[in-house]
């Protein structure tokens, strides 16, 4: 799409609002502009009364225009101001041109509820943040009222792991098939699959260097969390030995939750669920997405919804005290229809924890190659399933803890982690705040320690063949734990 650009605004940022209404669209430095080319033009300004803004949005022979004046105030900065400014401006552009209202008016970021946890230790008040969100950021009010109750209980959270306590993220980068909509630094061939046995030498490795790391900086471990990929791809001798050399290296009377990502139906014995039981693992995913056949073939995944009632049973067999299930709203080829029945045969099985994601596809996706139009504004149908699954799962005496977006959802919506009382996935909480230490070892895995100017990010390499190979990262791996060692972290 072309945009054009006047006056000083970040233009990521008035990227990232465009693709609200065109998901999907490519930001070409030298678009060539056709009938068929969307093009957005956004003026900003600053005026006596405050910041103006403006915006028109053409699209075909179809115009939608918007002026909008954000006032001066105190509680914002003026570049915070002319972004609300700009983001009202083409949130009004875009709701003429396609009589479409986002339902999370001009918020971009991943995180909403950091925005609405910083408005509740100004205000004290949820229905000072909901009126902000509102009125402000043009949040529908259901939105508001679910964003604002997670991040209350997310600062609940966040005060009782403060200091010198910290997580360790485990990454498993294999998968059995690889998933139509999957995006994850996973492999599933035959050839990357051979890799797992040197892999977790390497691994195990690593773990012992990050743990002596974390011992040195008196931090104590509340949380750890082996993810994927699908972590339950390793055999059960694989599963032994990564979860014995973790119980080997760390206190676990410290670890309030330990998770093992299983996710795929296909991969879970009772075997590895005895194994990983031993352990010490406490919290287990087994993740149906739907409990439609058709829909399950159609994105790649190797199992039908038997095998994942079967994989249930074996999870609760082994006594692992808290269960979740994904479920994934607006796959293709899904149904409102399809997408409740399965929302309602999950919460019949009582699951501690249910995260209802929304369907998104990013670059990496096979599906984009399939000829299938996965990109979708407003899709009424995955509306109507969020929707659904939100107001049935509080219904049934689910609490919803966990919430973030990211771009190109269909229907720009977002993804809910609910759980029954006293099962919140600490983790997952943990995850979205920036006052808490994570360390993380595998392909892929990124670490984020707190110091005095706040969260910094350290990267190991992506793939699997390039963390594995000695010439190009051995002597980068020696140097991020230096780094980790080194880092000061903010007591």
């Amino acid at each position: 799409m072309k945009l054009i650009i006047n006056g000083e605004i970040n233009p990521s940022y008035v990227q990232t609002l465009c693709l609200i209404f065109f998901p999907g669209a490519k930001f070409a430095e030298n678009e060539v502009v056709t009938e068929e080319t969307p093009v957005v033009e956004v003026t900003v300004r600053e005026e006596k009364d405050g910041f103006f803004a403006s915006a028109d949005m053409k699209y075909g022979d179809a115009v939608g225009s918007c002026q909008y004046t954000f006032p001066r105030s105190s509680a914002y900065t003026s570049e915070k101001s002319a972004k609300i400014a700009v983001g009202a401006a083409i949130y009004g552009a875009g709701e003429k041109l396609f009589d479409y209202m986002p339902p999370w008016g001009i918020l971009t970021g991943i995180r909403p509820a950091k925005i609405a946890g910083k408005l509740y230790s100004e205000h004290g008040s949820k229905a000072a943040v909901r009126k902000v969100l509102v009125e402000d950021y043009l949040v529908s009010p259901k939105k508001a009222r679910l964003v604002t109750d997670i991040a209350v209980s997310e600062q609940n959270t966040f005060s009782k792991y403060k200091g010198n306590t910290c997580s360790l993220y485990i990454s498993i980068p294999f998968c059995p098939t690889r998933c139509a909509y999957c995006s994850f630094v996973s492999y599933s061939t035959k050839r990357l699959l051979s890799m797992i046995p040197e892999y977790l030498v390497r691994l195990t490795d690593d773990i012992d260097r990050v743990t002596d790391i974390i011992k040195e900086k008196g931090q104590e471990i509340v949380s750890v969390y082996i993810g994927g990929g699908t972590p339950t791809t390793l055999d059960a001798e694989q599963l032994e030995m990564l979860l014995s050399k973790l119980s080997s290296r760390i206190d676990m009377s410290s670890v309030a939750e330990f998770t093992l990502e299983a996710g795929r139906p296909d991969t879970i014995t009772p075997e590895k669920m005895q194994i990983a039981k031993k352990h010490g693992v406490t919290r287990i995913s087994v993740n149906p997405q739907t409990l439609c056949d058709d829909v399950l073939r159609g994105i790649g995944r190797a199992h039908t919804s038997e095998d994942f009632y079967r994989a249930m049973d074996m999870a609760r067999e082994s006594g692992i005290p808290c269960i979740n299930t994904d479920l994934i709203a607006g796959l293709p080829g899904d149904s409102f229809t399809g997408f409740s029945k399965t929302v309602d045969k999950i919460i019949e099985l009582r699951p501690e924890n249910i995260t209802v994601h929304t369907f998104c596809v990013k670059n990496a996706a096979d599906i984009l190659h399939s000829g299938v139009n996965v990109f979708s504004r407003n899709n009424t149908e995955a509306v109507k399933c969020v929707d659904y699954s939100q107001v049935m799962a509080m219904n049934s005496g689910y609490i919803p803890y966990y919430l973030y977006r990211q771009k190109n959802t269909v229907g720009n919506l977002e993804n809910v982690g609910f759980s029954l009382s006293g099962f919140n996935g600490l983790y997952n909480s943990l995850i979205m705040c920036d006052e808490h230490n994570i360390y993380a070892v595998g392909a892929g895995a990124v670490t984020k320690l707190v110091g005095k100017d706040g969260p910094k990010r350290f990267f190991t390499p992506k793939y699997p063949y390039e963390y594995l190979d000695e010439n190009l990262n051995s002597d980068k791996r020696l140097e991020l734990f230096e780094q980790l060692r080194e880092f000061e972290c903010q007591k």
